[in-house]
C-alpha cells in the first residue's frame, strides 16, 4: 500500500477547510434572507396571504394576479361580469390611457387555485430579495414564498407565473435572485397558453401593453444602477440608504430618481409626490407662476415611469423637496 506524503495530506486538509468555510459562508448569506417559517392563516387572493405571528403584512415579489371580489357572493359577481367581460373592462378602464386593475374572472380563478395549492401545506418559508430594501412603500414585507409540497420545495411566486395566473411582474425591477426562473416560467405559460395567456379565458386584454410598460421601468432601474449607483450627486428615492443621505445635502444641487405617485392640484403650490415609504415622501413643488411647466414636462406621461429631477434640495414641514421651475429640470432616460 502506497503511503501519502505528509505535505500532500496537509494540502488536502487545507483545501477541505477552505471549501467548508466557503460553504458555511454561503449558508450564512442564504440564512440572512430568511424572514422565518409561518403557518398560513388565510388565502385572500392569488397573491395576498395572511400568516400567523408575522408582524407585518406581505407583498409577494415578481407576481401580480388579477383582482377578485372577496365578498360572500364573489362567485356570483364573477359569473355576472364574465357574461359581459369586454364591456365591463372597458367601463372600468374609462378614459385611462394605461391598463387598469379590476376584478376579473381570471382573478377569481387564481384565488381558488391558490387555495387548492396551499390546502395541504402546513407552513411556508418567507424569504427576502436582499437586505437593502425589505419592505415596500406601504410597510409590507417584500417576500418570496417557499412551500414544501410532494417532497420538494416550490417557489410559489415562480409557480404562479408558470401556471399562467400572473405575469412576471417586474414593474419595480427585475428579480435579483430569480429573474431567469421567472422568465422561463412566463415563457412556458405563454407557449402553453395557460391562464392569462389563454385567449379563451376572461382576463385583462392588454398584457402586451403591461409587459412593455413594466419592462421599460425595469430597464430604467438597471440603467440607473449601472450609470449612477455610488455617485454622490444622485439619489434613488426608493433606496433607504440614498434617502438617508438627503439629510447631508440640504441646500445643495442634486439629482433624484424616482416614480411620481400622487399629484395634488387642489391648491397652489401643486405637489408631485414621489413615495419612499408609508410615512415619508419626496415633493416636487410647482408654484402658480410656473404652472406651464406641468405641460412642458409632460407630467401626465412621465409619471408612469421613473424620472430624474435636478434642483436645490430643500426641506419644508419635515418633507424633502425640490422646486420645479422649468422643463429641463425633469427628464427620463
Amino acid at each position: 500500500m502506497t503511503s501519502i506524503p505528509l505535505y500532500k495530506i496537509n494540502s488536502i486538509l487545507l483545501f477541505c477547510f477552505i471549501l467548508a468555510a466557503g460553504n458555511i459562508l454561503h449558508s450564512q448569506t442564504d440564512t440572512s434572507l430568511i424572514i422565518g417559517n409561518f403557518r398560513m392563516s388565510k388565502v385572500i387572493d392569488g397573491d395576498t396571504f395572511r400568516f400567523e405571528g408575522l408582524d407585518k403584512s406581505s407583498r409577494l415579489l415578481g407576481i401580480d394576479t388579477e383582482e377578485t371580489f372577496k365578498t360572500d357572493d364573489a362567485e356570483q359577481k364573477t359569473n355576472e361580469i364574465a357574461l359581459v367581460w369586454e364591456d365591463f373592462y372597458k367601463s372600468e378602464k374609462g378614459e385611462s390611457t394605461m391598463p387598469v386593475k379590476t376584478d376579473s374572472p381570471l382573478g377569481f380563478e387564481a384565488w381558488k387555485w391558490a387555495e387548492a395549492f396551499f390546502s395541504d401545506v402546513d407552513s411556508v418559508r418567507l424569504e427576502k430579495e436582499d437586505n437593502e430594501r425589505t419592505v415596500d412603500i406601504f410597510g409590507r414585507y417584500l417576500v418570496y414564498l417557499i412551500a414544501y409540497k410532494d417532497g420538494s420545495e416550490i417557489n410559489y411566486n415562480v409557480e404562479c407565473v408558470k401556471q399562467g395566473y400572473s405575469p412576471y411582474f417586474n414593474k419595480y425591477g427585475n428579480s435579483k435572485r430569480f429573474n431567469a426562473e421567472f422568465t422561463e416560467a412566463q415563457n412556458y405559460a405563454m407557449e402553453n397558453k395557460l391562464g392569462i395567456w389563454n385567449p379563451d379565458k376572461k382576463h385583462y386584454p392588454d398584457y402586451d401593453i403591461r409587459l412593455e410598460w413594466w419592462n421599460k421601468r425595469a430597464t430604467q432601474l438597471e440603467n440607473f444602477d449601472a450609470k449612477y449607483s455610488g455617485n454622490e450627486m444622485y439619489f434613488n428615492l426608493s433606496e433607504d440608504n440614498d434617502f438617508r443621505r438627503l439629510a447631508d445635502n440640504e441646500g445643495k444641487e442634486i439629482i433624484v430618481f424616482g416614480s411620481i405617485g400622487d399629484i395634488l392640484t387642489k391648491k397652489f403650490p401643486y405637489l408631485l409626490r414621489i413615495p419612499h415609504n408609508k410615512e415619508e415622501s419626496f415633493n416636487i413643488v410647482v408654484y402658480e407662476e410656473d404652472i406651464k411647466v406641468m405641460d412642458e414636462a409632460n407630467i401626465e406621461t412621465v409619471r408612469d415611469y421613473y424620472i430624474y429631477l435636478k434642483g436645490t434640495l430643500e426641506k419644508y414641514n419635515g418633507q424633502y423637496q425640490i422646486v420645479l421651475r422649468n422643463k429641463d429640470q425633469i427628464w427620463m432616460e
